[in-house]
């Protein structure tokens, strides 16, 4: 469910003609590890971030500082991976496929691509997770700094799930 709903956002982001993002402290890798943000102007990605961005709250949030900015831009280039995550299983998935009609089989690298798969998709759900768990305090009814705290708070996890999904296209790569 969750694999078609991220096929379907990215045919979507691509139907939308999302144009590279320009903001000069953006995150220069996308997907494929390099180039700039393509997935910035997306519609969606858009509104999850005028929803996010209402509460920010601080004028160091406002200035593209603080831990509110920090956090967008680990979610950004998490975000900016996720098709290069579902790429990686996809062809991880084909090989091993192969592997299975492949006489003799190699029982070692089936493994190590069963293993590479799962990691790829445990990254892809921490992050889809994070993203729907993630409720950050109104900055109407809070104030500047319990909101910059929940920020301060969220930095950790989201430095895990870029950890995750380093590693693991990393290994992916390894298998080419």
């Amino acid at each position: 469910m969750k694999n078609s709903l991220l096929f379907g956002s990215l045919l979507a982001l691509l139907a939308t003609g999302c144009q590279p993002a320009s903001a000069p402290d953006a995150p220069a890798t996308t997907a494929s590890g390099t180039g700039p943000d393509l997935m910035e102007n997306s519609p969606g990605m858009m509104a999850e971030h005028d929803h996010m961005a209402g509460m920010a709250a601080t004028p160091a949030a406002a200035a593209g500082q603080g831990p509110y900015a920090q956090a967008m831009r680990l979610h950004d280039a998490a975000m900016n991976r996720m098709d290069a995550l579902a790429a990686e299983r996809q062809r991880l998935a084909g090989a091993l496929a192969q592997l299975g009609t492949a006489k003799p089989a190699n029982p070692g690298r089936a493994a190590r691509l069963r293993r590479t798969v799962a990691a790829l998709e445990a990254a892809d759900g921490q992050m889809m997770d994070w993203m729907h768990n993630a409720h950050a305090p109104d900055s109407t009814s809070h104030s500047g700094a319990q909101v910059a705290a929940y920020w301060q708070q969220q930095l950790p996890v989201l430095r895990k799930i870029d950890q995750r999904t380093t590693a693991a296209l990393d290994s992916a790569r390894a298998l080419r």
